[in-house]
């Protein structure tokens, strides 16, 4: 989804870049519409470009990434909510595996805390790191 929605972006991006040929810059009007316009478009190329790179980062980690056990020390809830399922921040730490490095960091998780049994505060969860930036992490069941 995440690579539709970048690629979606970028076309978004020419398609208003593509607009501004149509318009005549002697006008006042129409040079604040086509820098409105190419503004815009600047910005979804940067989104759209952003969101591609997120998703090979994310096939990235989830291929070449480290799976380890982690303890989860403090789970919060957010005031966010997707379909009316609730946002909670879970709060971790974990050793790395290679370097016996210790870690703390946290992440999204979107569900019913108070029904899943494997999160709950002090229970060890498997999750997958970067191995490039071990704070970058997955939550396993996500993927």
């Amino acid at each position: 989804m995440k690579l539709y929605v970048g690629v979606g972006l970028v076309i978004l991006s020419l398609s208003l870049i593509l607009l501004c040929n149509f318009l005549d810059f002697n006008q006042l009007f129409d040079k604040l519409l086509g820098f409105v316009i190419l503004i815009s478009s600047l910005l979804t190329a940067y989104l759209g470009v952003r969101r591609i790179f997120s998703f090979f980062d994310y096939n990235r980690i989830i291929k070449k990434g480290l799976k380890v056990k982690a303890h989860i020390v403090e789970i919060k809830r957010t005031l966010l909510s997707v379909n009316h399922i609730p946002e909670y921040i879970v709060e971790v730490f974990y050793k790395h595996p290679n370097t016996n490095q210790m870690y703390y960091t946290e992440f999204e998780y979107f569900g019913d805390v108070k029904n899943d049994v494997s999160i709950k505060k002090g229970k060890e969860i498997d999750i997958i790191i970067d191995p490039q930036n071990p704070n970058n992490i997955y939550f396993k069941n996500l993927v």
